[in-house]
């Protein structure tokens, strides 16, 4: 045993990402753990493919194993075709062209962000951008866009790099709901002094495994840079949610020529038709949080050339290569949580102290911790549909691919019908308020990504107790936003028989959105900027005094929140504009905002002092900084 290698390689696996790995070309008899991959490749790559080599801008798009593509689908099912090209899922990854790039490149010219410039050139159907490209050690150079990875709040946008399959990340990425170009560093919620350099070979090693159908990773050999990654298809296509279709296709081919044949076993699946928890391991290959755990020299190189093994209608905790990682009490001593938390840890920003998911896109690993789904009949499809057919609705299916009415009560109650007769003896709201939706108060905005926040997954019912214990946001503070954690525990003492916790003096006489805004960490800051900006939040808590935090978030030293802050602030009714962009320097911000700071400082309210306004109604400035002094500056890093 001591001259065999033991490897263990661990991944997290999500509709963002999978994990970087080691590769080395000798084994030796020690454990190698998740090295990323700019420690193999120089920051600045000196050596150059040579001039006559032809280069492959993208990874191959190559199918094995039974894989057609989504064109083999059109002929016999073009309606559930036509609603799958017009979801997001499909443009997860595309080709660059003129349907799949924002105006900005279209329509060519420079583009300046934060002190760097990139100009867009389009020559036919093909686009170029002019740059100090990183990857060739800052030198000025013409590069054509090959991919673009997102479709729907962000775009990134990956160039040719030189090697041979290996497309090199745009250091810019387009914002698309603030119709702006921004540092790619300031799409995430990252501590400031986190540099982040070069990311050549991330779509090979991460985006694909999400963002592409049977992906095959192929990293380069010891002392290469270029990698060989193969995939079937580009985006989430049909194939990635049915199954490799080959054999279906070629059987109905048979039988359409012979009707005579006996029927065949058609391998495809439809997941409508699968057990419920199959249904929600389909999707959870991907919107799951996940290792990939390799054990031996033989089973790397079969996950490196063939790729995850898990197929639609597997059960996926029996899936070759693909571990679950689950947080909750019951699951913190298990080998996958230890695993996974020596590498990334709590500030890594993956799970909430209690187990709960803190960040977007693995929503099947928030619903399977709900008693709906352990004790009942929940899956992703009792809310989730993959194709809408009525074109008139296709707009707003897009959106979070919801069945129709899953925006409402009607979601919950097809399971508890009972609670419809209940009415406001059960919400303790008026029935025709946002106080008596089940998703405002069961699913709350405790998740973060992609510069905004979302419903947590993880059905749960508000708690004090929880807030303390873990330091999530409570689902009734996230919307009463000028209440106390005291005034939220009361009444839920009074309506649920919760047990009043023991709470201190700020607890008891600050909102508990101020004092988790000004004293909480920046993912907990992150979340209440968002909240700021809830119109049910705004219309329950009212406006006025939430001018002077907005403008504290668009001065917070994470250019996120930042961001944010300033997206929230032009929301507020009475907002005033000036010159302000979240990418200012510190001291042109300071310069912009301390007349903002002081015009809100000087505007008499009306007294409140859980909001910080004194009985004179202005706000309380000792009492605001004193609050500010108790600031959690943990640097976090949210992993999207």
């Amino acid at each position: 045993m001591s001259q065999k290698l033991k490897w263990t390689l661990v991944a997290v696996v999500s509709i963002w990402a999978v994990a970087l790995f080691v590769l080395l070309a000798k084994p030796k008899p020690a454990v190698v753990r998740n090295t990323p991959v700019t420690e193999r490749i120089p920051t600045q790559i000196s050596s150059r493919p040579s001039p006559a080599k032809t280069i492959e801008a993208t990874p191959t798009v190559s199918r094995s194993d039974g894989y057609l593509g989504s064109d083999s689908c059109q002929e016999c099912h073009q309606d559930y075709h036509q609603s799958w090209h017009e979801s997001y899922h499909r443009t997860m990854t595309q080709s660059v062209n003129p349907e799949s790039v924002p105006a900005s490149i279209v329509d060519g010219g420079l583009i300046e962000v934060n002190g760097e410039s990139f100009r867009f050139l389009r020559e036919g159907d093909d686009y170029f951008v002019e740059l100090d490209d990183p990857i060739a050690g800052g030198r000025h150079l013409k590069r054509r866009l090959v991919l673009v990875t997102g479709s729907h709040h962000m775009q990134v946008f990956w160039y040719e790099s030189g090697y041979d399959k290996t497309p090199a990340q745009l250091q810019i990425m387009y914002y698309i709901d603030g119709d702006r170009w921004i540092p790619r560093r300031s799409a995430f919620l990252r501590p400031p002094s986190m540099e982040k350099e070069h990311e050549l070979g991330r779509w090979n090693s991460i985006c694909s495994n999400c963002h592409s159908t049977q992906p095959r990773t192929r990293p380069p050999q010891r002392g290469e840079v270029a990698w060989d990654t193969r995939v079937a298809e580009f985006g989430i296509t049909c194939e990635a949610c049915h199954g490799p279709g080959e054999a279906h296709v070629e059987g109905h081919r048979l039988r359409a020529a012979d009707p005579q044949l006996a029927d065949f076993d058609d391998p495809i699946v439809n997941p409508a038709g699968l057990p419920t928890d199959l249904k929600s391991d389909m999707c959870g290959q991907c919107h799951g949080m996940m290792m990939i755990s390799i054990a031996d020299v033989e089973q790397r190189e079969k996950y490196f050339e063939q790729g995850r093994q898990f197929r639609p209608g597997d059960q996926i905790e029996d899936a070759p290569f693909l571990q679950l990682v689950r947080a909750s009490k019951e699951h913190r001593d298990t080998k996958a949580f230890r695993e996974f938390d020596s590498h990334h840890g709590v500030m890594a920003g993956h799970f909430w102290p209690d187990g709960q998911l803190r960040v977007t896109g693995r929503d099947y690993s928030g619903m399977i911790e709900s008693k709906c789904f352990q004790d009942g009949d929940l899956s992703c499809m009792s809310c989730h549909t993959m194709h809408q057919q009525d074109k008139t609705l296709q707009h707003e299916w897009k959106d979070d691919q919801l069945k129709p009415n899953m925006r409402t009560d009607r979601a919950c109650l097809q399971c508890h019908p009972k609670y419809e007769a209940f009415g406001s003896s059960h919400t303790h709201h008026p029935v025709s308020s946002e106080g008596s939706r089940c998703m405002n108060c069961h699913m709350p905005h405790t998740i973060y990504g992609i510069l905004k926040s979302s419903r947590s997954h993880t059905i749960s019912s508000p708690s004090v107790t929880t807030t303390l214990e873990t330091g999530r946001p409570n689902a009734c503070n996230l919307c009463h936003l000028d209440h106390t954690l005291e005034q939220t525990a009361k009444h839920l003492a009074t309506w649920y028989d919760q047990p009043i916790p023991e709470l201190t003096g700020h607890q008891k006489t600050t909102a508990a959105s101020i004092l988790q805004f000004l004293t909480g960490d920046a993912a907990q800051r992150a979340l209440q900027v968002n909240a700021f900006q809830w119109k049910p939040a705004q219309e329950a808590s009212g406006t006025d005094w939430l001018t002077l935090f907005l403008l504290l978030g668009m001065d917070d030293e994470y250019d996120a929140i930042r961001l944010i802050a300033e997206r929230g602030y032009h929301t507020l009714p009475n907002a005033t504009q000036f010159d302000y962009d979240f990418l200012q320097p510190m001291q042109r911000r300071g310069a912009v905002m301390g007349p903002q700071y002081m015009n809100v400082l000087r505007k008499k309210q009306k007294p409140n002092s859980a909001l910080l306004i004194d009985q004179d109604g202005f706000f309380d400035r000792r009492r605001m900084e004193a609050l500010m002094s108790r600031r959690d500056h943990t640097p976090i890093y949210l992993q999207e």
